[in-house]
């Protein structure tokens, strides 16, 4: 699944265009790299994010959706928050 969808679904970003201007602009990073938008997301992948204020948010992907939206009940089966980046 690419990354834009995934960030999105997961409720990361508000919206899969948020999400894209977030990786075209390096904000985003998975496993130490930055990525672009049609990056693929695997189990155990590390996203990094840098947030226009300059503090992070770090997550693992534990593991993706096979389609459709994912409820805010689901999401912890998806993406976990970690606390120190990678």
């Amino acid at each position: 699944m690419r990354i834009d969808i995934f960030l999105r679904l997961t409720g990361v970003f508000k919206t899969r265009s948020i999400a894209g201007k977030a990786c075209r602009g390096g904000s985003v990073f998975m496993n130490g790299q930055k990525v672009r938008p049609s990056s693929t997301v695997i189990p155990t992948d590390s996203i990094r994010i840098i947030l226009p204020s300059g503090t992070e948010s770090c997550y693992e992907v534990l593991a993706v959706p096979e389609s459709g939206q994912v409820s805010r009940k689901e999401r912890e089966m998806y993406i976990r928050s970690i606390s120190r980046c990678e």
